[in-house]
C-alpha cells in the first residue's frame, strides 16, 4: 500500500477527480451487487474505471517505463467518455424500468452513484486533456475566414524643395 499513496500524491488535482469518479463507479458496481443479489450492474464501466486506474498508477509508478500508443490524457478521455456513455445508459434503463421494485431501489441507486462517478471520470479527464492537448495547425481549408490583408501604407511627403527655407507653410 504505501506504493499506492505514493502514486497517489504525485496526482495532480484533476488527475485524482478522475480516480476520485473511478473509484465511485467502482462503488456503484458494488451497490449493485449487492442490490440485485449477485447480479452486478454495468460491469464494462467497471472495466473502464479500472483501466483509467491502472493507466494512472502505470504513469507514476517508479519501476515502470511504458511508450504510450496515444499521449495519456488522450487515453483516459477515451476511456472515461465511453464510461459515461455506458452509465448513462444504464440509468436510462434503469428509469424505464422503473428500478425501485428491486431490493430498496438498489439498482436505481447504484445506477445513479455510476453515472455520478462516471461524470466525475469524464470532466477530471477533459479537464486533463484541455490542459495537455497538443496545439492544433491553423488549416487552409478551415471554415473561418481570414482577415483581409492590411492595406498598402501611403508614401511619405515629399522633402521640402531647397528654396523653401522660410518655415512658413508653402501658399
Amino acid at each position: 500500500m504505501p506504493q499506492v499513496q505514493e502514486v497517489w500524491n504525485k496526482l495532480n488535482p484533476r488527475e485524482r477527480l478522475t480516480a476520485i469518479g473511478a473509484l465511485v463507479v467502482a462503488l456503484g458496481w458494488i451497490i449493485g451487487l449487492a442490490g440485485s443479489f449477485g447480479l452486478g450492474g454495468n460491469t464494462i464501466a467497471l472495466l473502464g474505471a479500472i483501466a483509467v486506474l491502472v493507466i494512472l498508477f502505470l504513469k507514476y509508478s517508479p519501476n515502470q517505463s511504458i511508450t504510450w500508443p496515444a499521449p495519456i490524457p488522450l487515453i483516459n478521455l477515451v476511456i472515461s467518455g465511453i464510461v459515461a456513455l455506458l452509465a448513462l445508459l444504464g440509468l436510462v434503463q434503469w428509469l424505464q424500468l422503473g428500478g425501485l421494485g428491486s431490493f430498496f431501489g438498489a439498482a436505481i441507486i447504484a445506477a445513479i452513484v455510476t453515472a455520478v462517478g462516471a461524470a466525475l471520470m469524464l470532466w477530471g479527464s477533459w479537464q486533463e486533456y484541455q490542459l495537455t492537448k497538443p496545439a492544433t495547425p491553423a488549416s487552409a481549408s478551415s471554415s473561418t475566414p481570414s482577415p483581409p490583408p492590411a492595406p498598402p501604407a501611403a508614401p511619405p511627403p515629399p522633402p521640402p524643395s531647397a528654396s523653401d527655407t522660410d518655415d512658413l507653410p508653402p501658399a
